[in-house]
């Protein structure tokens, strides 16, 4: 960086510092002398989603399950412990109202977050779990390592997360994962409503699972048989 920006490494040093610590960069896995781009670029015009081909691929295959089901569907990537909303989709007969881009949520309380934290490698995962504040939101919210970790194992033994009054009182949600080129979950799409026993969550979830296998076919992948 010292010698691209043509500047002395103790003024790299400090610039790198700074967006470090206000999360406009991160260090690369694995690799604590490399930087990529980190979650707060997001707020520069969306540069950070913009970018990603996963965006596009949303935007064609999420309308149509939202709309079949009238339901408000939400794309998110983790950031820590808390999940971040990239993209949305509002059927036009959804009855829950939408939470604006960029808004954060604990990983642990949401389909999403479940989605994603499931198949993350088993190394990172448990990583993951251990920094996780675990508090009721509701008084069906889990709240212990324990109980979150069997729930992950059923989520992806099954393939698909859920989320019945976790988050909200009067939401559910189910989730499911979405996968890139390499086989790494990169994000997670769900579709919400007002909670209603009624309903059978996980026929939607079934549907789900098969719209995200299509996006993470687009982006390159190929499920293992």
């Amino acid at each position: 960086i010292a010698n691209e920006m043509e500047m002395a490494k103790s003024s790299a040093f400090v610039i790198v510092q700074t967006l470090l610590e206000l999360n406009y960069i991160s260090t690369v896995k694995n690799n604590n002398k490399k930087y990529c781009l980190g979650i707060e670029t997001y707020s520069l015009g969306m540069k950070y989603v913009n970018d990603m081909s996963l965006i596009e691929q949303c935007a064609i295959y999420i309308p149509p399950i939202a709309e079949r089901y009238n339901k408000t569907a939400f794309v998110a990537v983790l950031n820590g412990t808390k999940v971040v909303y990239v993209y949305k989709y509002v059927a036009q007969d959804a009855k829950l109202a939408s939470c604006a881009l960029g808004t954060r949520k604990d990983a642990y309380a949401t389909s999403l977050g479940k989605a994603i934290i499931a198949f993350l490698p088993e190394e990172e995962r448990n990583a993951l779990v251990d920094k996780i504040e675990f508090k009721p939101l509701t008084n069906f919210t889990i709240t212990s390592k324990e109980r979150f970790l069997e729930e992950i194992e059923r989520t992806k033994e099954r393939g698909y997360s859920l989320d019945v009054r976790e988050l909200e009182n009067i939401t559910s949600c189910c989730g499911a994962p979405i996968f890139n080129y390499s086989g790494e979950v990169i994000a997670a799409v769900s579709l919400s409503d007002i909670y209603n026993e009624d309903l059978d969550d996980e026929k939607v979830a079934e549907d789900l699972k098969e719209v995200a296998l299509q996006i993470s076919k687009c982006l390159g992948y190929f499920p293992k048989p």
